[in-house]
């Protein structure tokens, strides 16, 4: 069985995101999605980051950023799935730590051998990840972005309010009976 694992914030989970899942699916028995920042709240160790590490987190973990839970997330790429025919035991959705939290890598990690890391890296951020997975023993592959739709485009998108067409049909279900609670 051929594992692919991918991680992102999914806040929330949008069309590129989605694209992407199709996609791995298509060479791989089961994808392991893993959610990352699982908690909002900043990691106790902060102040001791790399300055460039530390605005990631303070901007990923920002509250502005971070309107659903990490229960919410699994809920929404889980019904995205399900929306779209594909078989849910195929996947696994599970919280992912950052690097600078490694020692929680082991119980949420695929095995590595008989895996693959699958990215699409934006960023030197990223690309530091990378460099960090091939250093502990993972196989990474390079996944491209789909074209028409980013991060910065949902993000601009999210805050007209313009955001539906944009999401998956599972995602979108569960986005609108959260935002009602907000």
């Amino acid at each position: 069985m051929l594992i692919a694992y991918t991680h992102g914030r999914y806040q929330p989970l949008h069309n590129g995101h989605f694209q992407m899942f199709l996609k791995i699916l298509e060479k791989h028995d089961q994808l392991w999605i893993g959610i990352s920042n699982p908690s909002r709240k900043m990691p106790e160790n902060i102040d001791s980051f790399d300055p460039m590490l530390k605005e990631s987190v303070l901007r990923a973990r920002a509250p502005e950023n971070n309107p659903f839970s990490y229960t919410e997330r699994q809920e929404m790429i889980i019904m995205a799935f399900i929306r779209e025919g594909i078989d849910i035991s195929r996947i696994r959705i599970l919280p992912h730590y950052g690097f600078y939290e490694e020692k929680n890598w082991e119980d949420f990690m695929p095995p590595k051998e008989n895996s693959v890391i699958a990215l699409s890296p934006k960023d030197p951020h990223h690309d530091a990840k990378i460099e960090r997975y091939k250093k502990g023993g993972w196989e990474v592959k390079i996944i491209p972005q789909f074209p028409g739709i980013s991060g910065s485009v949902f993000d601009k998108a999210w805050k007209d309010g313009n955001w539906r067409d944009l999401v998956p049909r599972g995602a979108k279900e569960i986005i609108e009976k959260n935002l009602t609670s907000y």
